[in-house]
């Protein structure tokens, strides 16, 4: 079916996914998951409060009790379920996709994503042949659920006060209120842009990676002499740090900075981050006195990894990041990264562009370079036979290492495309290799 994938369910609505197969998931779920109490939330996307309705009847119609948190971002209803306890989370979410797309994310009673290969297959399977409805209904409340999350993010800021401008661009998801609450109980002087919830996502896509999302925001920071910009996807849970001068900076360059101020309180704390980063981060991170774990890329990986090394910090290239609550559980937070980099940035009292700087200027990473080949794994074998006088590791995909040059190549789960990251110790290194590995690609094609 095609809605369902790697680590969500995910389709454009109408063809991929509809309130129907919404409510037949909801179902499966109830039946497959050791849950009493679920809790679901949505994003701002045009069809997900239907969604929602349709998630709260399934769920009740199996017997379940529901506690609905409404219109909020995944982060939010992740720090909640966690908190109180439920045994599992539903978000209603296409996360960063564009406006058609609408989905679901599940969470486990430990926070961990529920994967394709943790469950997904088994509820894409059971929608098919459901049973009756159960004769007992469960029960449904409606909770207003934010003040704690918020004085989560709080906490990270020690009380200090910041002299730091901002612009915030919530991209008419539904992440705006939290950042528009933690913005104003730090006093913070800001420009919340976008902030209204819209489906239709009116002023750009909902995805900060495109170079396209982040023009307005560009703008904006000029016009008000700002030090600091971010950028957020639709469901709030993906965040893309702007500098004075309106550039995107890399989240593997932001998670140093972070893993530095995170280790100066916490020294010798474990840093887990994702195999397709800077070599920059890693160095930076045991520069520190942390402890650098490489993971898989992927939500469930870098939690899974989190948890088994109680990390105070993990993040991916991607722009998601997720930080140790305390001793119990650790969950996604871009609000709590923002909050975090302020307080780097206040002490520092340097421009981001200046922080930033030495750890862009050790490497040269090539552009990242996405191929459609039909046999995935044909290509993997050949680059273990072109390049086997390296270091190779086959964590995620195959990681070829030379002195002078390191790259990944990992089949998508999603698409009949393959993935290419490459850095090298110099610019002219890195495209001279580049270009080699692309001819080996393409050439069994």
């Amino acid at each position: 079916m095609g809605a369902f994938h790697a680590y969500d369910i995910r389709g454009i609505f109408g063809e991929d996914i509809d309130i129907n197969l919404t409510y037949k998931i909801a179902r499966a779920a109830a039946r497959l998951l050791p849950a009493e109490v679920f809790m679901i939330g949505y994003d701002a996307r045009l069809h997900s409060h239907d969604m929602y309705k349709s998630v709260i009847k399934g769920l009740t119609d199996e017997g379940k009790n529901v506690i609905g948190i409404g219109l909020c971002s995944t982060p939010q209803l992740h720090f909640f379920q966690i908190k109180t306890g439920c045994g599992c989370g539903i978000m209603i979410t296409a996360s960063h996709n564009p406006p058609q797309y609408h989905g679901l994310k599940l969470f486990d009673a430990k926070g961990g994503s529920i994967s394709y290969k943790k469950g997904l297959d088994k509820i894409e399977q059971m929608i098919h042949s459901l049973p009756p409805v159960k004769a007992v209904k469960g029960t449904y409340q409606e909770k207003s659920l934010e003040e704690d999350y918020i004085d989560f993010i709080i906490s990270s800021a020690q009380g200090q006060k910041f002299g730091v401008r901002t612009v915030i661009d919530a991209a008419n998801g539904s992440a705006g209120h939290v950042f528009k609450q933690v913005a104003e109980r730090l006093d913070l002087s800001y420009n919340l842009i976008n902030q209204e919830p819209d489906g239709n996502f009116p002023n750009h896509f909902p995805n900060p990676l495109l170079a396209s999302s982040r023009e307005q925001i560009a703008k904006k920071i000029k016009q008000n002499k700002a030090d600091l910009g971010v950028v957020l996807d639709g469901d709030g849970d993906r965040i893309i740090f702007v500098d004075e001068n309106g550039a995107a900076v890399e989240n593997y360059f932001i998670s140093a900075l972070i893993a530095e101020e995170l280790l100066h309180d916490n020294p010798g704390g474990a840093i887990v981050y994702d195999l397709i980063s800077s070599k920059a981060l890693p160095e930076h991170i045991t520069a520190c006195g942390g402890k650098a774990v490489l993971s898989r890329v992927g939500y469930t990986f870098i939690y899974d990894n989190m948890v088994a090394t109680s990390a105070l910090f993990g993040c991916e290239t991607s722009g998601h990041v997720y930080f140790k609550v305390d001793d119990r559980y650790y969950t996604e937070s871009a609000a709590y990264a923002f909050v975090v980099l302020l307080k780097l940035l206040e002490a520092k009292q340097k421009p981001l562009s200046q922080l930033v700087a030495p750890l862009r200027m050790r490497f040269y990473q090539a552009p990242e370079l996405n191929l459609e080949v039909n046999d995935k794994q044909a290509v993997l074998s050949l680059i273990e036979k072109q390049y086997k006088d390296a270091a190779i590791t086959k964590l995620d995909g195959i990681s070829i290492e030379y002195p002078d040059f390191w790259f990944n190549v990992r089949p998508s789960n999603t698409e009949p495309v393959i993935r290419v990251r490459l850095e090298a110790i110099s610019k002219e290194c890195a495209l001279a290799q580049f270009e080699k590995l692309k001819k080996c690609i393409t050439s069994s094609i």
